[in-house]
């Protein structure tokens, strides 16, 4: 009797100094598992397993890579991280941008986060996506909403998840974008869903959307959504002039999980955080081993994650500065991002001494650039940070 584990029927895979990284679309997972697991499911004997280090460290190569296949957006919200309005002067044509797909098939990148920009303002964006799936990249969307009809929305079941960015419910929408868009973006997510796209709710918070949660959930609900993702309000692109007033304060920040985590048990809705609000977890002590199983880390820029703008040009994650390279010149090479990788080695206080050092990783390094002048320093909007630097002054 055969004993292996029954492996998905698409599932691609990658092998690691540890073991290796499986990924299916039905059912939709991705998991970091060790040598014994891979040796279960039938695969063969890795070159990368001939080193006793069978740590999670430096990856192969990004499991995820941010796409910003246009800056062109036609909406021009003013906390736009990626500055969007015009497209850049040396945006990829089609072919460009299927040979950018190739080197990071070769890779073997699992999931390619496709937006801008407003990507529907390319008008290859289906072929893009096509060519991904013909590549074993699963292509997933963020979209504002615009220009969603019934037509484009059937056409949007190539992707393996689209997000509509909502940042509130009524007039709360407009909270940063300064116009109201909101019936747009809801009717957006109604042709998604009619159409039988897995659709979710991407929403940036910030200290004036806050209280707006308990809706946002809500509307989820009976919207019947997979998930929201919360995204933290990060100084980079427009938002950067905003950051001071809109970001969330401290007393947000430590009531953000719980908040989540009741919101989501009462309207059964699967809530996700971006990688930037991991400190904010951490502060409430989770058991690593949770941590560890649900593969919840922090900043992992140029390592488990790439940003990518529309001319090519590559950094450790899209609110980060570029590389200075391209996805032609960069290629592989772990050792492109090895001041962010390296960032443990060199953690000050009060990260050095923190138990969930080595799964936050400073929190966002984007942050800090931003507030201090120096990426890397601690995350300034940490509560541990905070509290650590208010130490002795009364605050």
């Amino acid at each position: 009797m055969d004993n292996k584990k029954n492996k998905p029927a698409a599932m691609k895979y990658r092998f690691e100094n540890f073991g290796g990284i499986i990924s299916s679309q039905s059912p939709p997972f991705l998991a970091f598992v060790d040598r014994d697991y891979m040796r279960e499911l039938g695969l063969s004997q890795s070159p990368l397993w001939d080193t006793a280090d069978e740590s999670v460290g430096l990856l192969s190569a990004p499991t995820e890579v941010h796409f910003a296949i246009t800056n062109k957006c036609s909406v021009g919200c003013p906390h736009c991280y990626m500055g969007a309005g015009e497209k850049d002067p040396g945006q990829l044509d089609t072919d460009g941008i299927k040979r950018a797909l190739d080197i990071l098939a070769e890779m073997n990148v699992f999931h390619i986060a496709l937006g801008g920009g407003e990507a529907l303002e390319r008008g290859d964006l289906f072929e893009i996506a096509e060519y991904a799936r013909r590549k074993g990249l699963v292509p997933n969307l963020t979209v504002s909403g615009m220009g969603i009809t019934p037509d484009i929305a059937q056409k949007m079941k190539i992707f393996g998840q689209v997000n509509v960015s909502l940042d509130g419910i009524g007039d709360m929408y407009g909270v940063f974008r300064g116009k109201n868009m909101f019936a747009i973006a809801d009717q957006a997510l109604d042709l998604l869903i009619d159409a039988g796209v897995p659709a979710g709710i991407n929403c940036v918070v910030g200290r004036r959307n806050f209280d707006g949660t308990g809706e946002l959930f809500e509307y989820a609900q009976k919207k019947k959504l997979n998930e929201i993702e919360f995204l933290r309000f990060k100084p980079a692109g427009r938002a950067g002039g905003s950051y001071e007033k809109e970001r969330t304060t401290y007393e947000q920040n430590i009531s953000l999980t719980p908040m989540l985590a009741k919101l989501s048990a009462k309207y059964e809705i699967a809530a996700k955080i971006d990688c930037s609000f991991v400190p904010m977890f951490c502060y409430h002590n989770p058991p690593r081993k949770l941590l560890e199983s649900t593969a919840t880390y922090g900043c992992e820029a140029g390592n488990v994650l790439w940003g990518m703008r529309s001319d090519g040009s590559v950094s450790g994650c899209s609110f980060l500065k570029s590389s200075g390279l391209s996805i032609f010149e960069l290629g592989s090479d772990k050792n492109n991002f090895e001041k962010i990788t390296s960032w443990m080695q060199r953690a000050p206080q009060p990260c050095r001494s923190c138990e969930y050092l080595d799964i936050c990783k400073g929190g966002c390094h984007a942050v800090a650039e931003y507030v201090t002048g120096d990426p890397d320093r601690c995350d300034p909007e940490c509560p541990f940070v905070v509290e650590h630097n208010n130490k002795g002054t009364g605050k």
